[in-house]
C-alpha cells in the first residue's frame, strides 16, 4: 500500500471519526479512535470468505421458504442460485471464490426482505411471480412481515384455537410446561395460509400442508373437550361426590360442619386426584391445588382442602412428610439452576467450576432415575386397575425417599458457595468431602452414591491431568485445579525459583485426603518432567514412545473406569463365574480354529491397507491388527462422552448388586496410582536419559563431590594450602577475583573443561588474618545452566558450602599443627643444662599438640573416610539404578542431608559442633605459644588449655556415647570409640 493511499485513507478516517463521534483532533478520544482504526487497516489480513457458511445460509433460506408454505418460491430461489453458479466460469477468474463473495454480499443486503418488491423481479425467459398463491397478474401482492417470520423461537406462531370448553390449567401437558414435541402450529402461519390461500387456488403441496394444519387443530380441540377436566378451577364449590353416604366415607364434611363456621368452606377431592398431584410435585415443585409453596424451598398443605374420608388435620399430617422430600428435590435442582456465569464483587464475569457442573450432572442422573420410577408409579395409578391410596403410594415411594435424603444430606455437606469462594477451593473441597463421606458412611447405599458422585466429579481433574501430562498444557480454564502455574512475572522477579508450579490447598479436609495428596505428590512431579520435555522441545518423543508401546491411546478417565470395573468384578461371584465360562468357551474355540487360515487372512488384509475393510472385518480378526486404524479411532472418539457417562453409571449399578461394603478407598487409590505410574514412566525415563546422557548430570555431581567434599584430595590439598598461605601472609587476600584466579589456576590442570565454572566470593566486611574467621566468609560457587540447575539449586549449593567450610577448618587445624616444628621450642644451649621447669612446659605444650592432633585427626578421618567416601560410593550406585529425574533429585537430596547430618552440622548436634569449634580454636593458642620466648610466660595459660582440652574431650566422649545409645546415631560409633578410648589425664 503506497504512502499516498495511506495518507488519503488517514484523512478520510479523521473526517469519519469527527462525523461519528464529534471529537476534535486535539481530544484524547479522537486519538484513541484514530489509533484503533489505523491498526485495523494496517494489520488486518482480510481472510477469504467461507463458502461453506454461504451454502449453509442459502439452504437455510430455502428451508424457511418451505416452512412458510412458499414451496414455489423456494424452488425458484434454488434454481436462481444454481443458474448463477453455472452462468460463469468462476474458477478461471483471478479473484478466488468470487461467486461466494457475491452471494454473501447479496445475502447481507437482503436482511430486510419485507421491504422488497418480489414482483418486480424479471427473468430473461419471462416474468415469474414470487407469490405462493397463484392469482391474476393485476392483483396486488400482499405484503408479508418477513422479519417476524424469520425470528424463530421469538414469536408465538401457534394458532390460538380454543374450544368452547374451558381449557384445563392442570393437564398432563401443562404441568411440565410446553412439550418439546408439540406439533401445534403458528397462529400467523395458520391465518395467512387459511385466509389468503384458499383450497381451490393453492397447489397440491400447499393443499396437503393446510390439511395437516386443520387436522392438527381438530385433534387438539377434541383433546380439550374429551380428555381434560377442569375440577381444579372451581375449588370453592368443589365437592367430590361420595357414593356411599356413611360416616367413614364422609367424615370430612361431618366433622367440619360441627366444628367450624358454615362460612368456612372445605373443598374435597378424590383420593385419585390428590395422588396425581402428589406425583406431579415430584417433577415440578410449585404451588398447585393441594400443595403450596410458602418460601423458596418450603412447601405446605392447604388448610381448606381434603378428601371426604379424612379431616383437614389428618389429611395434612399424612401429606406433610412429602413436603420435606419436595424441599430436598427443589434444593438440589436449584443448585443446578444457579450454576450460571455471574459477576463477582469486582464486576468480573465469574463462571462456576467445571467440577461442580460434572457433580450436578451426576445428581441429575440420580434424580432422573428417581423420576423415571415415579413415572412407572404414575402409569400404574392412571390404569386404576389396583386400589391406589395414600398408604399404598407411600409404601411404594418410601424405598425411593431414602435415596433423596442421602443425596440431599451429602449435597449440603460437600457444597460451598462458588460465588463467594474461589473455584479451586470449591472444587478441591468437593472432592475431598465426597471422599470423606465415602470413607465414613455406614450405609452401603450411601457409599455407592458417594462413589458415583466422586467419580463423576473427579473426571474434570483427570481431564486436566491427562491433557497436562500427555500434551504439556496445563489447561485450567475455570481456575479450579489444585496445582497452578507460577506467573511469569514472579519467575522473573525471583530468578532463583526453579519451581514453575505451586500447590494451593486451604481446607484441612483436603490435607487429610489421600487421593488429593497423591495427586499433589505424583502429578506435580510428573508435571515437572513433562514441563521439562516441553521446554527442551522433546515432547514428541513421548508421543512416539506411547505409539510404540501402547498403541491407540485412551483418555485417563476411560482407563480408570475400565480398571475400576475390572477390580470390582473380582468381588462379584456371579461376574467371576460368567467370566470363567467365557474364558473356557474362548479356549475351546481357539483350539478348533485353523491357524493357517487365520494367518492367511491377516496377511491379505495387511497388504490391502484398507481401513474401512478392516473395520468391517474386525469381528473376524485379532484386535491387534485393527486397533490403530483411523476409522475405528474416529468412531471411538465420537462415542467417548456418552460411553463415559454410561460407564460410570454402570459402575454404580454394579456396586448396587454387591451385597457387602467394598474397600473402595484402597481400590481407587491403588488403581489411580497404578495407571499414572504405568502411563508416564516413559516420560520419567526419557527425562532421566536426557539429563544423564546429553547434559552429563552424573559428571556434574561427581565434580561437586571432588571439590566440596574434597574427594579429589591431591587437587584440593594444593588449593587449600595456597589459600591458607595467602590469608595469613597477603593483606589483599580478601578479593573474590584474586581467589577465583587461584582456584581456576589449580583446577585447570585437572579439569580444564569445567574450571571456568568455579568462582569464590568473599564477604565484604572481612578483614582478618585468621583463617578460621576468613573461612566463615568464603563461598564457593559452581555455575550451571538450566536444566542442571533444577538439581543443583541454591539451597543445595548452600549445604555443599557448609560441608566445605567445615572441612576447611579441619584441614587448617591439621595443617597448622603439622607445621609446628620442635626446633622452634629448642634453645642453643645443651639439653642437659636446660631449666627443668622450661623442659616441663615444653613437654606439656607438645602433649597438647598431640592431643589435638589425635582429636581433630579422628574427626577428620571419620569425616573423610566413613562419611564422604562411603556415602559417595553409595550415591553412585544408587544413581545408576534411578529411572526418573525426580528420583535422581530425591536420592541426591537424601545423600546431601545424610552427609550434612553425619558431619554434625544439624541443629541436633549443635552443642557437639560448638565443642569441636572450640577445640579447633585451641590450635590458634598453641600456635601462638609455640616458641621458647612465649612459652616462658605461658605457665598459667598451659593450665587453662590443658583443663579446657580435657573438658572438651570428656564432653565429646560422653555426648557421642549418648548419641549412639539414645539417638540411634550408629554412624558415630567409630568416632565415639576414638574419644572414649583415649581419655587424657594430667
Amino acid at each position: 500500500m503506497s504512502t499516498r493511499i495511506l495518507n488519503d485513507i488517514h484523512n478520510d478516517l479523521k473526517q469519519l471519526i469527527t462525523a461519528l463521534t464529534s471529537f476534535e483532533e486535539d481530544e484524547e478520544g479522537f486519538r484513541i479512535c484514530e489509533r484503533f482504526c489505523l491498526s485495523n487497516i494496517k494489520h488486518h489480513r482480510y481472510l477469504s470468505i467461507d463458502g461453506h457458511a454461504t451454502k449453509k445460509a442459502i439452504n437455510a433460506v430455502v428451508t424457511k421458504f418451505s416452512i412458510h408454505g412458499k414451496f414455489e418460491v423456494a424452488k425458484k430461489f434454488q434454481e436462481l442460485i444454481d443458474t448463477f453458479l453455472s452462468s460463469f466460469d468462476f474458477e478461471q477468474h483471478p479473484q478466488y471464490d468470487l461467486q461466494w463473495y457475491l452471494l454473501t454480499f447479496l445475502l447481507d443486503l437482503s436482511t430486510e426482505t419485507h421491504k422488497s418488491n418480489l414482483d418486480s423481479l424479471k427473468l430473461t425467459r419471462g416474468e415469474y411471480n414470487f407469490n405462493a398463491t397463484p392469482g391474476k397478474e393485476d392483483s396486488i401482492t400482499e405484503e408479508i412481515d418477513w422479519a417476524q417470520y424469520l425470528k424463530e423461537g421469538q414469536e408465538n406462531f401457534f394458532c390460538d384455537y380454543k374450544s368452547d370448553d374451558s381449557e384445563s390449567e392442570w393437564s398432563d401437558l401443562t404441568e411440565e410446561g410446553t412439550d418439546e414435541n408439540d406439533i401445534s402450529l403458528p397462529t400467523q402461519i395458520c391465518n395467512v395460509q387459511l385466509d389468503v390461500a384458499q383450497p381451490s387456488e393453492i397447489s397440491d403441496a400447499a393443499d396437503k400442508f393446510s390439511l395437516a394444519l386443520v387436522q392438527n387443530l381438530e385433534s387438539r380441540k377434541w383433546l380439550l373437550s374429551n380428555v381434560q377436566t377442569d375440577w381444579w378451577n372451581n375449588l370453592q364449590c368443589q365437592k367430590y361426590p361420595v357414593v356411599k353416604r356413611s360416616c367413614d366415607a364422609n367424615i370430612c364434611d361431618i366433622w367440619h360442619e360441627t366444628s367450624l363456621s358454615p362460612l368456612y368452606k372445605i373443598a374435597t377431592l378424590s383420593e385419585y386426584q390428590v395422588c396425581r398431584e402428589l406425583l406431579w410435585m415430584f417433577y415440578v415443585q410449585t404451588s398447585m391445588v393441594v400443595f403450596q409453596q410458602e418460601s423458596e424451598s418450603k412447601f405446605s398443605i392447604r388448610s381448606d382442602i381434603s378428601i371426604p374420608s379424612l379431616t383437614t388435620t389428618a389429611f395434612k399430617n399424612i401429606l406433610s412428610p412429602f413436603c420435606e422430600c419436595f424441599s430436598m428435590i427443589h434444593d438440589i435442582e436449584r443448585f443446578g439452576a444457579d450454576l450460571q456465569p455471574t459477576y463477582n464483587q469486582e464486576s468480573e464475569l465469574w463462571s462456576p467450576p467445571l467440577t461442580y457442573e460434572a457433580y450436578n450432572a451426576a445428581l441429575g442422573r440420580h434424580l432422573y432415575e428417581f423420576k423415571s420410577k415415579i413415572i412407572n408409579i404414575e402409569k400404574d395409578v392412571l390404569k386404576q386397575e389396583n386400589c391406589n391410596t395414600f398408604l399404598s403410594l407411600s409404601a411404594n415411594l418410601r424405598k425411593y425417599f431414602n435415596t433423596i435424603r442421602i443425596l440431599h444430606d451429602v449435597h449440603h455437606r460437600v457444597i460451598t458457595d462458588w460465588k463467594i469462594n474461589p473455584n479451586w477451593k470449591c472444587a478441591s473441597r468437593l472432592l475431598s468431602s465426597l471422599y470423606y463421606e465415602m470413607q465414613n458412611s455406614h450405609s452401603r447405599e450411601r457409599i455407592d452414591i458417594c462413589t458415583n458422585l466422586y467419580l463423576c466429579s473427579l473426571t474434570v481433574y483427570l481431564n486436566i491431568i491427562d491433557t497436562w501430562l500427555s500434551e504439556g498444557r496445563l489447561e485450567d480454564w475455570r481456575d479450579e485445579f489444585i496445582i497452578v502455574r507460577v506467573p511469569e512475572t514472579t519467575l522473573m522477579e525471583n530468578a532463583e525459583q526453579n519451581e514453575k508450579f505451586t500447590v494451593r490447598l486451604s481446607d484441612n479436609i483436603c490435607w487429610k485426603d489421600p487421593i488429593m495428596q497423591f495427586l499433589l505428590q505424583k502429578v506435580q512431579h510428573m508435571g515437572h518432567s513433562i514441563e521439562l520435555l516441553v521446554s527442551l522441545d522433546r515432547i514428541t518423543d513421548i508421543w512416539k514412545l506411547d505409539n510404540e508401546n501402547n498403541g491407540m491411546r485412551i483418555s485417563l478417565n476411560i482407563e480408570l473406569q475400565n480398571r475400576l470395573l475390572s477390580e470390582i468384578s473380582k468381588y462379584s461371584p456371579a461376574v467371576e463365574e460368567t467370566d470363567t465360562s467365557v474364558l473356557q468357551i474362548d479356549k475351546i474355540s481357539l483350539q478348533e480354529y485353523d491357524a493357517d487360515i487365520e494367518r492367511n487372512i491377516i496377511e491379505q488384509l495387511s497388504i490391502l491397507h484398507n481401513p474401512f475393510l478392516m473395520k468391517a472385518m474386525e469381528d473376524y480378526m485379532p484386535c491387534e491388527l485393527y486397533k490403530n486404524d483411523t476409522v475405528d479411532a474416529y468412531m471411538h472418539n465420537t462415542r467417548v462422552p456418552t460411553a463415559k457417562q454410561d460407564q460410570i453409571y454402570d459402575l454404580y449399578k454394579k456396586l448396587q448388586k454387591i451385597k457387602y461394603i467394598l474397600p473402595l478407598q484402597n481400590i481407587l487409590k491403588n488403581t489411580l496410582s497404578e495407571i499414572l505410574i504405568l502411563r508416564y514412566n516413559s516420560a520419567s525415563k526419557l527425562v532421566r536419559n536426557i539429563m544423564v546422557e546429553e547434559y552429563k548430570l552424573q559428571t556434574h555431581l561427581k565434580l561437586l563431590r571432588f571439590v566440596y567434599m574434597m574427594e579429589a584430595g591431591h587437587v584440593m590439598n594444593k588449593f587449600y594450602q595456597v589459600l591458607f598461605y595467602e590469608i595469613e601472609n597477603n593483606q589483599m587476600w580478601a578479593n573474590s577475583y584474586f581467589l577465583s584466579c587461584i582456584l581456576e589456576e589449580v583446577f585447570s590442570q585437572y579439569w580444564p573443561d569445567t574450571s571456568s565454572r568455579w568462582s569464590i566470593t568473599v564477604q565484604s566486611n572481612i578483614n582478618t588474618r585468621q583463617v578460621l574467621q576468613a573461612v566463615n566468609g568464603i563461598i564457593l560457587h559452581y555455575t550451571v545452566e538450566w536444566p542442571i540447575s533444577i538439581v543443583l539449586t541454591k539451597k543445595v549449593l548452600e549445604k555443599y558450602n557448609e560441608i566445605f567450610r567445615f572441612q576447611l577448618k579441619l584441614k587448617w587445624a591439621l595443617w597448622a599443627l603439622n607445621n609446628l616444628r620442635f626446633c622452634d621450642l629448642e634453645d642453643s644451649r645443651s639439653p642437659c643444662i636446660r631449666d627443668r621447669l622450661e623442659q616441663f612446659h615444653i613437654r606439656r605444650l607438645e602433649s597438647l599438640k598431640f592431643w589435638l592432633l589425635h582429636a581433630i585427626g579422628s574427626i577428620h578421618t571419620y569425616l573423610s573416610g566413613q562419611v564422604l567416601q562411603s556415602l559417595g560410593l553409595i550415591l553412585e550406585k544408587v544413581l545408576v539404578q534411578t529411572d526418573s529425574l525426580d528420583t535422581i533429585i530425591s536420592v541426591h537430596n537424601e545423600y546431601l542431608n545424610k552427609v550434612h547430618e553425619h558431619c554434625l552440622l544439624t541443629e541436633e548436634f549443635e552443642d557437639l559442633m560448638t565443642t569441636i569449634n572450640n577445640m579447633i580454636e585451641m590450635c590458634i593458642h598453641i600456635r601462638d605459644r609455640w616458641s621458647r620466648k612465649k612459652l616462658l610466660l605461658a605457665a598459667a595459660e598451659l593450665d587453662v588449655m590443658e583443663q579446657s582440652y580435657i573438658k572438651y574431650h570428656t564432653y565429646l566422649a560422653l555426648a557421642l556415647h549418648n548419641a549412639v545409645q539414645h539417638k540411634d546415631a550408629d554412624y558415630l560409633t567409630g568416632l565415639s570409640s576414638a574419644f572414649n578410648c583415649s581419655m587424657p589425664c594430667v
